[in-house]
């Protein structure tokens, strides 16, 4: 009976000595090498204006891009003058601000955010009393109809992303508001080819070559009215962003008459840049509104 336990101890012993040798084996054996699909490397394309990550690309990159391809409002349009209507009325309301330029890697941009908080009170009986809920004032906004939008942003596009009865302009400088519930609006004005542009060129001479490296030029204000042109007219329409994610229900505003930038600042946008505007989107029902 000994002999018989000592014998299937030692055949336990043996079993749990192999098993641990071929794991020891097995973990020291070089890792298979693991090629990535074609599918798997097209997920980590980012999106852009040509190439792989190109426009028609938009809507595979990612989930949340889906309605760059299948949304029915989607930007830019061309917009023509074959329907006017008595539109909501538009105020400008820009105040000088601190230069804020960037290269985000998709356009030349610059930040205009200046938000203040103010503390409301009421006055009884002489003395001051706070109310309870603070609100914000938009130092620099866009007023439509008697809702106020906050100007946020200004970027440039090189050539124009709109056009205007069928004709692109040199560039287009989009101006992006939001309203206190998350709305978008953006005032889309056309550049042609003439005069020096002063807002431009403050950009162009100050933003960092680097991808994403925002500059604060304290001794540099600017104004964002000096983007409008002296006659404001405009064109309305429901649309999206023209860029990832392709957000819908973004009120558009673009701008009937031009303003001007020269042709060696047009240059020298698109060696930075390089063209990056998304082609016309189809108008479907929609049918842009011109103010009278």
């Amino acid at each position: 009976m000994k002999t018989k336990l000592n014998y299937a101890l030692l055949m336990t012993s043996l079993s749990l000595g192999l098993a641990a040798n071929i794991t020891h084996a097995e973990s020291t054996k070089k890792a298979p090498i693991v090629k990535v699909s074609a599918e798997h490397a097209h997920k980590t394309i980012h999106w852009g204006y040509d190439g792989a990550g190109s426009p028609k690309a938009w809507p595979t990159l990612k989930t949340e891009y889906v309605l760059c391809g299948s949304g029915q409002r989607q930007s830019p349009v061309d917009v023509y003058s074959s329907k006017f209507a008595n539109l909501f009325p538009v105020q400008f309301n820009y105040r000088d601000v601190v230069l804020q330029p960037l290269n985000n890697g998709h356009t030349l941009q610059a930040n205009y955010t200046d938000t203040v908080t103010t503390k409301n009170s009421v006055i009884i009986g002489g003395t001051s009393y706070p109310i309870a809920s603070n609100t914000k004032k938009y130092s620099s906004s866009l007023m439509l109809g008697d809702v106020p939008y906050e100007l946020l942003q200004f970027h440039y596009h090189a050539p124009s992303e709109h056009a205007l009865n069928g004709q692109h302009y040199a560039m287009e400088v989009d101006l992006v508001h939001r309203n206190a519930d998350g709305n978008i609006a953006i005032v889309g004005v056309f550049l042609k080819k003439g005069t020096h542009n002063k807002v431009l060129q403050n950009v162009l001479d100050n933003v960092s070559v680097t991808i994403n490296q925002p500059r604060i030029i304290q001794e540099l204000l600017i104004n964002a009215t000096d983007l409008l042109p002296n006659k404001r007219d405009y064109f309305y329409y429901n649309g999206s962003l023209t860029t990832p994610p392709c957000t819908e229900n973004v009120n558009w505003m673009v701008m009937k008459n031009p303003i001007e930038v020269s042709e060696k600042q047009v240059a020298h946008f698109i060696k930075l840049i390089g063209n990056n505007a998304r082609s016309l989107q189809p108008l479907n029902w929609r049918e842009p509104l011109g103010s009278l």
